[in-house]
């Protein structure tokens, strides 16, 4: 695989060009440095340039075989295979054509990310962000991912940009969040419990614990934080997309606190309409009272 790779780069790159980035590529790279590349094989269909890391995305533009791009940044997205038979998630996003190219069919020099340039998200936002985002994006653990998802959605909130992370494209953050709490990505396990979501908030350095007691865990957020807690969608006052009127044990994130209103901001995974949502305490304890519920880990 990684030797058609290399072939699939020399045949790409015409020889001026490759002796003209040649030092670019092999010499030492600072913490964050842009790269140039040049589109590889596409059997004259050319590369299209999309506004997000995966095919769905509208296309911006588009390049040929042999064009120079300049790489500023790369995320993980949808998975893409070229001509050659080469799989890769990683896309690379040029600044001068406004979108994201398939890194499959681009010679950089190799076979997985550029040493030195960076994640599209690699900078946290300073005071968090309140990113909704739904568990079900297709994967095969999708109605099982309710934990990984809210340690995303967490971690966005506290500031903390989750691993592999794009907004165009979050399943890639979904599922290193899996990894992170020890599990396997697409393997299901039946669901997700408060010590897995721990120890993936600790692969972050991040100090974090299971309470038991729900005033705490509402303090906490008060307080500035997060909580990812336990509970059933039966205490939900919002529309979800589960069939059994019982409802499922859940995991969602209390992503912060509202003062003027009294509300709590939540971010639930498994709502019909991906928005951020609004609940009062009272709700709250719908939710979490209930079995498998009665616990949120705070960060």
């Amino acid at each position: 695989m990684t030797r058609t790779r290399i072939l699939r780069r020399i045949t790409a790159v015409p020889i001026i060009l490759a002796a003209l980035f040649a030092g670019l590529l092999v010499s030492a790279s600072p913490a964050h440095a842009d790269a140039y590349a040049t589109v590889g094989n596409t059997d004259g269909d050319g590369l299209n340039v999309r506004q997000g890391p995966n095919t769905s995305s509208a296309v911006v533009g588009s390049v040929d075989t042999g064009d120079a791009v300049w790489i500023a940044c790369q995320a993980y997205g949808e998975y893409v295979t070229n001509t050659y038979g080469f799989t890769s998630n990683i896309w690379d996003y040029s600044t001068a054509l406004g979108g994201y190219l398939a890194d499959a069919y681009m010679a950089t020099g190799h076979d997985g990310r550029i040493p030195g340039v960076p994640l599209c998200d690699d900078d946290p936002p300073s005071d968090g962000d309140i990113v909704p985002i739904r568990q079900n994006q297709g994967q095969w653990t999708q109605w099982e991912d309710c934990g990984p998802t809210s340690v995303v959605t967490a971690l966005l909130a506290i500031g903390v940009t989750p691993h592999g992370y794009s907004a165009g494209y979050p399943v890639e953050a979904i599922h290193r969040a899996r990894e992170d709490m020890g599990l396997q990505r697409d393997v299901r396990t039946g669901g997700t419990n408060e010590n897995q979501v721990n120890t993936a908030f600790a692969s972050y350095g991040l100090s974090s614990y299971t309470s038991w007691n729900f005033d705490n865990s509402l303090a906490h957020v008060r307080n500035g934080g997060a909580a990812v807690m336990a509970g059933n969608t039966r205490g939900l006052n919002w529309p979800v997309n589960v069939a059994d009127p019982n409802g499922v044990p859940h995991f969602l994130t209390v992503a912060g606190y509202d003062s003027g209103s009294g509300l709590y901001i939540v971010l639930d995974p498994i709502a019909v309409n991906n928005t951020v949502k609004y609940a009062s305490a009272a709700t709250l304890w719908a939710y979490w009272d209930n079995y498998l519920g009665r616990a949120a880990v705070l960060v």
